[in-house]
């Protein structure tokens, strides 16, 4: 099409949004601004993206070290190079060093970006004076921290395959992966506001979240907990997560009440997260 006819037809457009009624016109109106507001998230999440890419051999050095290691240890211990997942503890392991992984890499570097930028640097402060919506705000780093997670989680897999083989990959495998990703991303902006320094994020992630990655039936099952540790156990936001997801790389099948439970505890701190970043901007 030519510059001309381009112009022209811009200029009906024009026309005919300008000769539509007033009700009409409004509608299309919202429409725009309601549009562009929806993907105000998205130039965050690149630009997190562009930071993990330029350094992108530290974090996938971190992601890989914990759960190689132990994948590693195991191995060598208990089931040599190649093991067939189904029946073997090498099998039932590695969803859970995933898991460790996901909410590791969705985690730790989120907590720490947003505790040392609004603690030390300030530079969260100019985020927050900035034009843009706090759901858009949230919903960015959420979405750079969860993407991240999964990418180093998808690398441990791949790493996973030359100890153990024969895990089922369907689509709710790798969604209830990113939906872990994204619960621990929440929470990373939640612990963020809350901390008042860096040292009280180090001390939460220390007490509840890395203690949490060993208690959820990541290296054995919950059921062999004693007494009320195991009940304690059950109620933790990653146990459900954990055991869909072996229950997905062993058989394929999912479980709607451990897949609800996932999105009920990424609901759940997703609101809190909200929560207390529009109270930290109000502030």
């Amino acid at each position: 099409m030519s510059t001309k006819n381009l112009l022209l037809h811009n200029k009906e457009e024009i026309e005919n949004l300008t000769a539509l009624k007033g009700g009409n016109a409004a509608i299309g109106a919202t429409w725009s601004v309601t549009k562009r507001t929806y993907l105000d998230w998205l130039p965050i999440m690149l630009s997190m993206g562009m930071v993990w890419r330029r350094r992108w051999w530290r974090f996938v050095i971190g992601g890989l070290n914990k759960p190689v290691i132990f994948l590693a240890i195991f191995a060598w211990n208990m089931g040599g190079y190649r093991t067939d997942a189904s029946g073997s503890y090498l099998g039932f392991l590695v969803p859970g060093l995933l898991v460790m992984a996901a909410v590791s890499s969705s985690y730790g570097d989120l907590v720490n970006w947003f505790t040392l930028r609004r603690v030390y640097y300030r530079v969260l402060d100019e985020y927050l004076l900035a034009p843009i919506s706090n759901t858009s705000l949230l919903i960015g780093h959420i979405m750079g921290a969860g993407t991240k997670g999964f990418l180093v989680s998808g690398i441990v897999f791949l790493t996973s395959q030359i100890f153990v083989k024969g895990f089922h990959l369907t689509f709710n495998f790798f969604l209830q992966l990113f939906v872990v990703c994204l619960t621990f991303a929440c929470l990373a902006v939640a612990t963020a506001m809350i901390a008042g320094r860096e040292k009280d994020s180090i001390m939460f992630s220390n007490m509840i979240v890395f203690p949490m990655t060993f208690f959820c039936g990541t290296f054995f099952p919950v059921e062999n907990l004693p007494g009320i540790l195991e009940q304690v156990s059950w109620c933790l936001p990653l146990t459900a997560a954990t055991y869909n997801l072996r229950g997905l790389a062993l058989t394929g099948i999912s479980s709607l009440s451990w897949f609800a439970q996932s999105l009920g505890w990424f609901g759940a701190f997703y609101i809190l997260a909200y929560f207390m970043l529009n109270k930290r901007r109000e502030d």
